[in-house]
């Protein structure tokens, strides 16, 4: 099991995940006959530029035995904590065959966490056998020689409790809203062998097509080949770019941040010399309250920022960042040393000097929010780069 970067995006940005399905991995999953590798063209998209890209592999072969999905799963959350992916404004799941209900597994497993986070999930799901797959039926006395608990977990949900409680789970997860999901289901079109004589598919449309509205049956695909796609222009990229764009302008809304956009209508020289409170948990008193930079803060005062607040300043940048040419701005100045960064939020007034003392992520995101609703972002883009 292992986890791969493909490239590390903007902190303030979204990460790709993309998992494969049983007999297969991470490389062989999504590499076209001609050597095109769809974690690639993600990572080359310029639409996507600020995402990062990551791709999970698991043991999933003929052997693979009793490694179980639970195993899998768990294999997941531990390589999404170790490369801090967890503490990402979204998570975009890209998810074939088995790697689907991995996913969604871990959705449902991790969910209490999840929610706390307000952590904000996409997921593209190809061929994805929701519940499960008449030929793991047919092949369930060859994963019983094998002892390939697995493909024995791939059985309709009929005959199959496992999956069949994961798939009702799952459903009460996203329709109750406490955690915020949203994704796109592709289907396959046609069996993976004398096509023009057997009819049936892999993954039925009644078990792939089962949780988002509209899905889509992307033509002439199969089981495996509906994940390998030759260019940007394939079909699949683009619902996945579709997917993400859309999501991240929809269910990412802009918020005013600590009366910040209030400010933003007065004159830039006049807001310099304004205090700017911000709300920091008291650790004194567990409880939250506003702070004025002309007063001197209790000692310990600044040790955490609120969580909601935090959120909310990812909030506003996401709506920003819609943008390329922003996008690209904070990339820039986020490549810039501390020194600099500091320099420049202070020089426009972005920030003051009591809330240097907050964590770099939400000062700096508090700095480039101010930036956008002051309208200085092209001043901002002239001091970095004078800086480069």
């Amino acid at each position: 099991m292992r986890g791969n970067w493909v490239k590390r995006g903007s902190p303030t940005a979204p990460v790709v995940v993309f998992i494969h399905g049983v007999l297969s991995s991470g490389e062989q999953c999504w590499q076209h006959a001609s050597g095109a590798y769809w974690p690639d063209i993600v990572a080359a998209d310029k639409e996507l530029t600020d995402l990062g890209v990551y791709v999970f592999t698991y043991s999933t072969g003929i052997f693979s035995g009793g490694y179980r999905l639970a195993d899998a799963v768990d294999a997941l959350k531990e390589h999404l904590v170790l490369d801090e992916i967890t503490g990402s404004v979204g998570i975009v799941f890209v998810c074939h065959s088995m790697g689907g209900i991995i996913a969604r597994k871990y959705l449902v497993s991790r969910a209490t966490e999840l929610i706390e986070r307000n952590a904000q999930i996409a997921i593209l799901l190809l061929a994805s056998p929701s519940l499960g797959s008449a030929y793991a039926d047919w092949l369930k006395p060859l994963a019983k020689v094998l002892k390939h608990s697995q493909g024995d977990a791939l059985r309709f949900t009929r005959s199959n409790a496992w999956l069949d409680d994961l798939d009702r789970e799952f459903m009460n997860l996203k329709e109750g809203g406490r955690l915020s999901i949203v994704g796109k289901e592709l289907i396959e079109d046609r069996f993976i062998a004398f096509y023009r004589f057997w009819r049936n598919k892999v993954v039925e449309p009644f078990s792939g097509a089962r949780y988002f509205g509209e899905p889509y049956k992307v033509p002439e695909s199969d089981h495996f080949s509906i994940a390998k796609i030759e260019n940007e222009r394939a079909i699949q990229h683009r619902q996945l770019r579709r997917l993400v764009l859309e999501w991240r302008q929809a269910k990412i809304s802009a918020i005013s941040v600590n009366g910040s956009a209030e400010r933003s209508r007065t004159n830039p020289e006049e807001r310099s010399e304004e205090p700017c409170p911000i709300s920091i948990v008291d650790t004194t008193t567990g409880g939250l309250r506003d702070i004025n930079p002309d007063d001197p803060p209790s000692q310990g005062s600044l040790s955490v920022v609120d969580e909601t607040v935090a959120r909310d300043l990812h909030a506003s940048l996401e709506v920003i960042m819609v943008d390329p040419t922003t996008r690209h701005l904070i990339d820039r100045f986020w490549d810039l040393d501390a020194s600099d960064r500091r320099e420049i939020a202070l020089e426009l007034g972005l920030i003051c000097d009591v809330e240097v003392a907050l964590p770099e992520q939400q000062r700096y995101d508090l700095a480039l929010v101010r930036a956008s609703e002051r309208d200085l972002l092209e001043r901002l883009e002239e001091l970095v780069e004078e800086r480069e």
